[in-house]
């Protein structure tokens, strides 16, 4: 459970920690999965009234919404507790192709705690935005932006969603991956940070164009 706070003050040192532990892991998971279902939970009030104006939109019986709504609710929980803990393992397979590339050291695992341990930042980012939407009168989630995308007014704009990359907990995510994958691969901290950066920026873009 140290390495959960340490990785914000101290991260090559608790990756190297991470490196000898085989269940530095579970630890990180599990603040995955508790906090996911907390902001979820703190979101779900505006996550309701999106509902309801889908439910609106499409023009769907009143006497079903509820049925619709519980369901909507149910998905949102599951999906927003499964999806981050499945984004860990295939983040881990990426990290193991690229340790192949670079001829690093590490194994799947240790790739795997890597992404445990560097989303805990974004966890930090969704947990403030979480008790903003709480706490303020917002129509939608994504009303509360922490990253550039707020100072967008149109947030189904190509420009909102670019502007969303630049995030500070997201960024501050992507130099733990790079520290991290430095100490496992045990490669040159420049080298490894050239391939995650370039992937990064790729996905980032890629999921923009297509969506």
């Amino acid at each position: 459970m140290k390495n959960v706070f340490t990785i914000f003050m101290a991260p090559e040192e608790t990756f190297k920690r991470v490196r000898e532990n085989k269940t530095a892991w579970l630890f990180a998971l599990a603040v995955l999965v508790v906090v996911s279902f907390a902001v979820v939970y703190m979101q779900m009030p505006a996550l309701e009234k999106e509902f309801h104006r889908q439910f609106q939109n499409q023009q769907i019986d009143a006497s079903m919404q509820d049925t619709f709504m519980a369901t909507a609710k149910t998905s949102a929980y599951v999906m927003g507790i499964v999806a981050p803990v499945i984004m860990l393992f295939v983040t881990g397979l990426l990290l193991m192709l690229l340790n192949l590339v670079v001829r690093g050291e590490g194994k799947y695992m240790q790739f795997v705690s890597i992404a445990a341990f560097s989303s805990l930042p974004g966890l930090v980012g969704s947990l403030i935005t979480g008790i903003l939407v709480m706490t303020m009168d917002v129509q939608s989630a994504t009303d509360i932006s922490l990253s550039l995308g707020a100072f967008v007014s149109d947030k189904s704009s190509q420009m909102y969603r670019l502007l969303s990359l630049i995030n500070p907990f997201s960024i501050w995510s992507l130099v733990l991956y790079i520290i991290g994958s430095s100490v496992i691969m045990n490669r040159p901290r420049k080298k490894v940070a050239t391939w995650i950066i370039a992937a990064w920026l790729v996905i980032s873009l890629g999921s923009l164009l297509l969506s």
